[in-house]
């Protein structure tokens, strides 16, 4: 499978204005429906209802973060670049790295993950972010070999807490 980058979907605010500005025209439209025309009340009531289901679409990405998007199981594209972009709203964030001990694509855990969820070690419950990190992690093994002023090899052993 090949990667998508989806890079102009960066038009967030524009649409969180105008799913805005729908909201308080249906807003009014109830409003001014209850007192005179009752299919305006109808429609102003439905949107009303339904109006904050195009607001999932908005997504906010820092620097050095990508989503990977889905879109009923199917891969949709990845956003890499940092903004506020809109995108379908039933499209679903997946971090495919979200089941390894250090959230890497290399580091592989042992299985004891089932869930999207992490626990604590005081006994509460955090989800797992779907957002993918870019952060180059350079403390993802075990040992690591360098060579000392004479050219010996000399192995470190790294322990992360």
């Amino acid at each position: 499978m090949t990667e998508k980058v989806l890079s102009n979907k960066k038009n967030g605010m524009a649409m969180m204005i105008l799913w805005i500005v729908l909201y308080l025209v249906a807003l009014l439209m109830t409003i001014f429906g209850a007192a005179f025309v009752w299919p305006l009340f109808i429609i102003g009531v439905v949107w009303l209802c339904v109006g904050w289901i195009p607001f999932l679409g908005l997504k906010v990405l820092k620097p050095q973060e990508a989503l990977v998007l889905t879109l009923f199981g199917k891969y949709v594209g990845t956003l890499k670049d940092a903004g506020f972009y809109y995108v379908n709203p039933f499209c679903q964030a997946v971090n495919p790295a979200a089941k390894t001990k250090l959230n890497q694509s290399g580091d592989v855990d042992d299985g004891s993950k089932k869930s999207i969820f992490q626990a604590q070690n005081n006994g509460t419950v955090e989800m797992a972010s779907k957002k993918v990190s870019l952060k180059i992690m350079t403390l993802n093994n075990n040992r690591q070999k360098i060579n000392d002023c004479l050219g010996n090899p000399v192995e470190i052993g790294i322990a992360v807490m």
